[in-house]
């Protein structure tokens, strides 16, 4: 048996039953009462960030629980260090509270963020500089809301290959959003670009934008706009250079 990092549990329940985690002994989560199911439904809670051992347990006051699975990756799945730049997550529902954590220590963007549709997705950002092994998240709101998916995305090579002076960025988004760029972890310029419809729009970089590990940072993502792509006048230069095919 292997020692492994338990992310969530996925349950199928009915009513508002309390349930209590256990982790080799230690409790790790106690909910006086779910979010009630009329029916027998599923749903996935999410753990906090120092769930981690060898055998998980649950326990419930009521017998209204059926199906239940823990998501826990060995602990070998994260060995190596990298740098991260944020997890972009799949949820529903309304006042969702995602926190992200880096081996087990807080970073510091809190949102707190709601949604219409069935499914959404919202991406909340590291801390500059985060670079480390076991990168989690955890929804803090113990209301109806719900995290469905994450996903870890480090930051690309391209963006911290040595010493490189970055003159301008071309960023493609849509509504209202707040930009923050960090070089070598230290604050650059902070940028804002409003549009009610998907445009890609090009901005400079302060003079003497020279350092080794160049990265942004949306603050604003619970006012509802979204970043697609950021690339720099550099990094761009490496996408097209990869792109190009042998001359025979």
């Amino acid at each position: 048996m292997n020692r492994r990092i338990f992310q969530a549990l996925r349950v199928e329940y009915a009513r508002a039953p309390q349930v209590t985690v256990s982790v080799d002994g230690t409790e790790v989560l106690s909910r006086n009462a779910l979010p009630n199911h009329s029916t027998f439904k599923g749903r996935r809670i999410t753990l906090p960030a120092a769930a981690s051992g060898y055998i998980p347990h649950l326990e419930s006051t009521a017998t209204q629980l059926l199906n239940h699975v823990f998501e826990g990756p060995e602990v070998e799945q994260y060995n190596q260090q990298q740098l991260y730049h944020y997890i972009e997550l799949g949820y529903r529902g309304s006042d969702l509270a995602p926190r992200i954590y880096l081996d087990e220590v807080e970073q510091s963007q809190a949102i707190t963020i709601s949604t219409g549709k069935a499914v959404d997705t919202v991406r909340v950002y590291f801390d500059e500089l985060a670079y480390g092994f076991v990168p989690h998240i955890h929804n803090t709101a113990a209301n109806d809301s719900e995290i469905l998916w994450a996903r870890p995305m480090s930051l690309p090579p391209r963006f911290f290959r040595g010493i490189r002076t970055h003159a301008e960025f071309q960023i493609t988004y849509v509504g209202t959003v707040d930009i923050d760029w960090y070089l070598d972890g230290v604050l650059k310029h902070s940028y804002e670009f409003s549009s009610t419809e998907v445009k890609t729009e090009k901005a400079y970089f302060p003079s003497g934008t020279v350092g080794h590990v160049l990265q942004y940072r949306h603050t604003n993502p619970e006012e509802g706009g979204r970043v697609y792509s950021i690339e720099t006048d550099i990094t761009l230069a490496d996408l097209e250079q990869q792109s190009m095919t042998e001359q025979r």
